[in-house]
């Protein structure tokens, strides 16, 4: 409780810090609830090679991850792929069908309506061979794991054929800074190529739109809020957060003045340290070799980054993972996907 003011009304600063305060409390445990946790199941397929690192005249952070092998010498690429095919109905599917599927085997004990939102998720998965969405995924899982940054819309499901690739972000994210009272929207690309500076600079082409485009009618962006907005029911599943986030995307409201734009990348490439003598290396073995990369993968972004002035003052995290081959990752993803 606020305490009066001498006249015994509550002064008019105490009570404008008091609604703030609150509301920022609202979105910070709202957003919290949105995240969807994990028990750390990814790191036993994934090794951490750099982590958190400031690349040199930019805002972006750096992480790299790359395959781990098991004590039999074997790759962990089909088991990762497989994590990422359990994944698919958090990816793809709005938080209000899970939590009602979720309610239904609680109050029945049938899990049938689960199971037809795998099917359904199923179904939104192009298998045309060049299909990127195994990045987008992976993006998705290395976001919430490491950043906890929840996803706010499942766009997959606003897909109308698996044939097709939605067009726009390949994610959005969001989180709250309360020092700064500022709703932070994270626009995710991801892209898979053979060759690493291929793909850097195609993710640097498509998510300079989104961070550093002012937000009109023609905007990039424009059509990605539009969505968000229109479907923040069935993705936030939150009456009382859905209502202020809504505020935060309308430009009639002055909350539009606190979005701030941030940047998730994902690169998928080939890389030849995973053998050595047509050897596949241990875990360690690969860690150590890619490590000795990691500030030539981070000067190569750093200097495709100036093709954009501005995008090196815009926070970006920025996930670098080779593959052995990104070609048969994409093989095997879509065998199992489909």
């Amino acid at each position: 409780m606020l305490p009066p003011s001498a006249d015994g009304q509550m002064p008019i600063a105490s009570v404008d810090r008091y609604i703030i305060k609150k509301t920022m409390t609202r979105i910070e445990t709202a957003l919290d609830n949105l995240l969807i946790k994990s028990k750390g199941e990814i790191k036993s397929r994934i090794e951490e090679v750099s982590y958190n690192i400031k690349i040199t005249d930019t805002e972006t952070i750096g992480y790299c991850h790359c395959l781990k092998v098991d004590g039999n010498g074997n790759s962990r690429l089909m088991d990762l792929i497989e994590f990422i095919d359990e994944k698919i109905v958090e990816y793809a599917i709005p938080k209000k069908d899970i939590e009602d599927a979720k309610q239904y085997q609680i109050e029945t004990g049938s899990p049938s309506k689960t199971i037809k939102l795998r099917k359904k998720a199923q179904t939104l998965f192009t298998d045309l061979e060049k299909t990127g969405e195994g990045g987008e995924i992976l993006l998705y899982i290395l976001v919430q794991e490491f950043l906890k940054l929840p996803q706010l819309i499942s766009k997959m499901s606003l897909k109308t054929s698996g044939q097709l690739h939605y067009q726009g972000a390949d994610g959005v994210h969001v989180s709250y800074n309360s020092e700064k009272n500022m709703l932070n929207l994270y626009w995710g690309e991801a892209k898979m190529y053979k060759d690493l500076n291929t793909a850097i600079t195609k993710c640097l082409e498509s998510i300079n739109e989104f961070l550093l485009n002012p937000l009109s009618a023609n905007s990039v962006q424009e059509r990605d809020i539009q969505l968000i907005t229109a479907n923040i029911s069935s993705n936030i599943n939150d009456p009382n957060l859905e209502d202020l986030l809504v505020r935060y995307f309308d430009k009639d409201d002055d909350l539009s003045n606190s979005v701030e734009y941030k940047g998730l990348c994902f690169i998928g490439f080939d890389s030849n340290e995973y053998t050595t003598n047509n050897l596949l290396r241990t875990t360690e073995e690969i860690r150590i070799a890619l490590q000795s990369k990691i500030p030539k993968y981070h000067k190569s972004i750093s200097e495709k980054m100036k093709l954009y002035p501005g995008l090196e003052l815009k926070e970006i995290h920025f996930f670098l993972m080779p593959f052995p081959s990104v070609e048969d990752f994409r093989k095997y993803y879509l065998q199992e996907i489909k």
